[in-house]
């Protein structure tokens, strides 16, 4: 049913007026009679209602029962609208508490409402948005963060790993078997003395193997003069040995003693070998630096002056020598071997004397 519109309202009057005639229906206008127009005043009620210049007082006034019909529908309509707004905003509300899902807004066609419901609004999706980004940020830093101690608990556990195997585990370890002694030739005797200088530092990791100290063991040796180890990857040694030399020969009571340049026994023997210099040397401190002047000088002589000396004496600070048929060769010091070898094997090849005196080789003197 098409509603009426509302009666409109009088500067003048506060009772509420009727829209027209026209527009009020037959069956809310039962009893309402259209008063008559008068002769020559107009065509109808339209025509005067319709009239811009026409009078409000001078519309017709409808009759007390119709305007309280007329009162009671309108009361009743806007009742029935505020019901039907309340049901809506009602429904609104258990919709919105229900929250649908998605699939089933999907199966009606869509309002405002519902696509509100499924997209949510402008605000709420950035808010999301900032949100999710914050979320994924934050789990990034994470990942990273435990990448990175992963990655670094994963390093320290390798180096200590390789700090073990190299320096403490038996990976490396010294083995016995796997040392070569080079120098010595057939000296097995001198051999076995090196090997048990070695064999406390059996079993030893080799990084941790320090070298000098097995140096300073085997130069105890008695024969060993030089040392030089080496490590021999990864479990061996490599011993280099230069060993001592006897050239001169020591005078023992009824034997000789074999002794190399810094006064070291090296052997014995019952005689002088030959080539070697028969020798007389001090007994203590100075018993080294005189084998090695006495080593100096006889290595600086030539054959023919060899043949003549049966023996080398010093005393500490002087050499002197006994030449065949009891003559004597007074060195001095050792200083300039080579010049007071010349000068000696000269004077003896050419002078028939008793004493020789090359002390001082620019100003020799014969008796």
């Amino acid at each position: 049913m098409k509603q009426p519109p509302r009666p409109r309202r009088s500067r003048f009057s506060s009772a509420p007026e009727a829209s027209s005639t026209p527009e009020v229906s037959s069956e809310s206008s039962q009893g309402f009679v259209a008063p008559e127009e008068a002769p020559g005043e107009g065509s109808s009620s339209d025509t005067v209602a319709s009239s811009p210049e026409a009078s409000v007082s001078d519309r017709p006034a409808p009759s007390l029962a119709q305007a309280s019909s007329v009162e009671e529908k309108k009361e009743a309509e806007r009742a029935a609208r505020r019901k039907r707004n309340r049901e809506l905003r009602r429904a609104r509300r258990e919709a919105s508490a229900q929250s649908p899902s998605s699939g089933e807004l999907l199966n009606r066609p869509l309002g405002q409402s519902d696509a509100a419901a499924i997209l949510g609004s402008s605000d709420e999706s950035a808010t999301a948005d900032l949100n999710e980004r914050r979320r994924e940020r934050t789990h990034a830093h994470r990942r990273l963060l435990l990448t990175r101690v992963a990655s670094a608990c994963g390093a320290v556990i390798v180096v200590c790993a390789l700090v073990w195997g190299v320096f403490f585990s038996p990976l490396f370890a010294l083995d016995m078997s796997k040392v070569s002694i080079e120098g010595l030739g057939d000296d097995t005797t001198t051999q076995n003395e090196v090997r048990a200088a070695i064999e406390p530092f059996a079993s030893v990791p080799l990084p941790r193997l320090k070298t000098s100290a097995i140096d300073e063991q085997i130069a105890k040796v008695r024969l060993v003069r030089e040392v030089n180890v080496q490590r021999s990857w990864p479990r061996g040694l490599t011993v280099q040995i230069r060993p001592r030399q006897a050239i001169l020969a020591v005078k023992d009571g009824s034997s000789w003693a074999l002794v190399d340049d810094q006064g070291v026994t090296v052997s014995s023997a019952s005689t002088a070998p030959e080539g070697m210099a028969p020798t007389t040397l001090p007994d203590g401190d100075q018993r080294a630096q005189a084998a090695a002047d006495v080593a100096a000088i006889w290595t600086a002589m030539g054959d023919d002056l060899r043949s003549n000396i049966t023996m080398i004496t010093h005393d500490g600070q002087t050499i002197s020598m006994t030449l065949t048929n009891s003559r004597t060769l007074n060195w001095g010091v050792a200083k300039d071997n080579e010049l007071k070898a010349k000068v000696a094997a000269v004077l003896i090849s050419q002078r028939q004397a008793r004493n020789y005196d090359v002390s001082s080789p620019v100003h020799p003197v014969t008796s």
